[in-house]
């Protein structure tokens, strides 16, 4: 991720907010200050938050808005506002709130590249707390490793693969990944995504995200467990879409 997705200027520290409502519109009007966003994005950014939510897990959270928002994003970029004190998110707090606009299929480059770096615990601990906001901007913009490889492993015994070409139009971004990992926790089985060379724990929004899936690539769904078949075809039906997402 280059300084031009994110400058040093749109990463602010010890910032402070009464609910995740007023800390959208913070991360949001510093997109607007940096030119990415028309201040209509705001709103959209907000509806967005209504639709299903835009916490990741490690104390983060990625609002950005609908694909109909796509119109007031003038450029692809981000804004990070830290809140030591946290931001009651659902359930959990938010510590780092990355605000994301993007044009075409960018975001999903920008997704992937975001939910590798974040999947690191001891380093969502770090930012969420440090006063210096250049080691959050150097965190966000170094280059680190992608995810574990993925798709060339053989597949034991016990396992079941189901390949599936995601046809969902919204691919594996956000809101997927999220019913994805709220619709397995009905089921007793181990369950992995392979895609684009890398493999994600299916159960991890952020591993989820960070494997860059769109509309179009074929992934493997490997499942083992006792109820393996009926898990992989319940991830099946929300990446093409059969479930009606």
């Amino acid at each position: 991720m280059t300084t031009e997705v994110l400058s040093t200027s749109a990463v602010v520290v010890g910032a402070t907010a009464p609910d995740r409502t007023a800390a959208i519109e913070l991360v949001g009007a510093m997109l607007v200050a940096e030119g990415c966003v028309t201040p209509e994005y705001v709103a959209e950014m907000r509806d967005r938050e209504q639709i299903v939510s835009t916490y990741l897990g490690n104390g983060i959270a990625l609002p950005h808005g609908t694909n109909e928002a796509r119109s007031a994003v003038l450029r692809t970029g981000l804004a990070v506002a830290q809140f030591p004190d946290g931001v009651l998110w659902g359930d959990e707090p938010a510590h780092l709130v990355i605000g994301l606009a993007a044009t075409s299929e960018e975001h999903i480059e920008i997704l992937s590249r975001l939910a590798t770096i974040l999947g690191d615990e001891e380093l969502c601990r770090r930012l969420g707390n440090t006063q210096d906001a250049a080691e959050i901007h150097r965190a966000l913009t170094s280059d680190e490793p992608g995810a574990p490889a993925g798709n060339g492993h053989q597949p034991r015994d016990d396992e079941l693969v189901t390949p599936v070409t995601i046809s969902n139009p919204a691919g594996l971004h956000a809101r997927p990944a999220a019913m994805v990992v709220d619709r397995l926790r009905a089921f007793e089985a181990e369950i992995t995504i392979e895609a684009n060379g890398r493999r994600a724990n299916a159960r991890s929004i952020t591993a989820l995200l960070g494997l860059g899936a769109a509309v179009g690539d074929d992934v493997r769904v490997v499942t083992r467990g006792p109820e393996a078949h009926d898990a992989a075809e319940a991830v099946a039906a929300i990446l093409t879409g059969r479930d009606g997402t």
